[in-house]
């Protein structure tokens, strides 16, 4: 226990300067994305809780409005005025900038536990953030003008992504087909996911202090590449397998939960937030029921994951070899039938293995059992367990918590910069890729 007896401090990491600028007939104009207005409503969501003596509440927002500053919130106590610090502009787009924010939340919060919530609701960066950007970090974008603009206005992969690193480093790519494939496929995440480990990794070597719980208050972003990238950066994650509404978490419910029980582990608070976010998208406090998921990951646990399916991937990618045709059947009924997210190249792994399972008809003794042994893991109820809480509505019934990358054509150059895909999942990819 600290000094303060503060048992936690909560830190919420909003990237809310992106915006988009459209052709219209009048010229054109700069259309303010929503979600600056929903950053401002969720801290006041988080306000109507406030913090206590035994749980900071701490925001880093970074607006599209004020682009001299970003704004540091520490939330107050229910009913008192709201605390910010104004510091120089913070690019978002930086992963320094969540490493120093991080930090700076530890040294003048200490407590015994530290959570970090990634807010992005993203609709696109703006075409003059790519541009500033590159010239602040001496980065040669070879894409024309042209090019960048199109992609500002319409891909839609842009939305998601965390980094402008990310963006520009697949700008440095010389050749456009290069380009336009990259931001085609999921490559901006897997750069992404680099980014993230960085920035935790570095903030913990500077406190000293490793975070219990990472939230992402994103979308797309439970994934076994994630947990596995940042599965020495935190002992849980919560995060969502499907595009997040824009309200995203239910932070009044949330706080509730956790400044009444301020003693809990870093676990029930991740179990705390797939429940609470359940709840209110599912109708208990709304009525109303979503096309959503989240669910919490255990983190220590996603180095057995990636072993079980390095050798899974190993005997799929040896009977493509051999031509087995109960194996490529197997791959090409799961490929096509198991549930997909608004990103078409993440499968939810559980029911792409229960798929590839059941329709394998072949004899092999390996073959079966290691899937079972995958399976097994993913749906685990002893301790210690891969998915502590799942939440899936809809159309997403069937799934169990995390995605995994599996497309049905194509394969990213940037994906080998995911840490996982060196467990045998990368080379598996090309061999089918080849198959297909």
């Amino acid at each position: 226990m600290t000094q303060t007896n503060r048992h936690w401090t909560l830190m919420v990491y909003m990237a809310g300067d992106n915006g988009k600028i459209f052709d219209q007939l009048q010229g054109k104009k700069t259309l303010m994305a929503p979600m600056e207005e929903q950053g401002w409503n969720d801290i006041e969501e988080m306000e109507a809780v406030g913090s206590t003596e035994e749980v900071a509440v701490l925001v880093q927002f970074d607006t599209l409005t004020d682009r001299e500053q970003t704004y540091r919130i520490h939330i107050p106590a229910k009913g008192e005025k709201r605390e910010i610090q104004n510091i120089p502009e913070q690019n978002t787009g930086n992963p320094d900038s969540l490493r120093d924010f991080i930090v700076w939340g530890a040294e003048n919060y200490p407590a015994e536990n530290y959570a970090v919530i990634l807010w992005n609701h993203g609709t696109g960066w703006k075409e003059d953030d790519i541009y500033a950007f590159a010239r602040n970090r001496g980065v040669e974008i070879n894409a024309s003008q042209d090019e960048v603009r199109s992609l500002t206005r319409n891909n839609r992969r842009l939305s998601h992504a965390f980094f402008l690193s990310s963006i520009t480093e697949v700008l440095q790519l010389e050749d456009e087909d290069s380009r336009a494939i990259a931001f085609d496929d999921s490559s901006l995440d897997f750069l992404d996911n680099a980014k993230l480990q960085q920035a935790f990794r570095e903030a913990e070597e500077k406190t000293g202090k490793k975070v219990g719980l990472i939230g992402m208050d994103a979308c797309l972003m439970s994934m076994v590449e994630v947990a596995y990238q940042l599965r020495a950066n935190a002992d849980y994650m919560v995060a969502s397998q499907e595009v997040e509404p824009l309200s995203g978490y239910p932070y009044t419910a949330i706080l509730e939960n956790l400044t009444a029980n301020a003693q809990m582990t870093p676990d029930a608070l991740a179990k705390l937030i797939v429940r609470e976010y359940g709840r209110y998208y599912g109708g208990e406090s709304r009525g109303s029921t979503s096309q959503v998921t989240q669910s919490a990951t255990n983190l220590m646990v996603v180095e057995k994951l990636a072993e079980t399916l390095g050798k899974l991937a190993d005997v799929l990618q040896r009977s493509l070899s051999e031509e087995d045709i109960y194996t490529e059947n197997a791959l090409y009924h799961a490929q096509r039938k198991a549930v997909r997210f608004e990103d078409r190249d993440f499968v939810d792994l559980y029911d792409f293995l229960k798929l590839l399972r059941d329709k394998y008809a072949g004899d092999s003794d390996e073959f079966i059992q290691v899937m079972d042994e995958v399976i097994d893991l993913i749906v685990m109820e002893i301790e210690p367990q891969l998915i502590l809480a799942n939440v899936g509505l809809g159309r997403f019934e069937r799934v169990k918590g995390l995605s995994i990358y599996s497309p049905v054509r194509g394969y990213s150059q940037f994906y080998e910069r995911s840490h996982f895909a060196s467990c045998g999942w990368g080379e598996f990819l090309r061999v089918l890729n080849d198959v297909n």
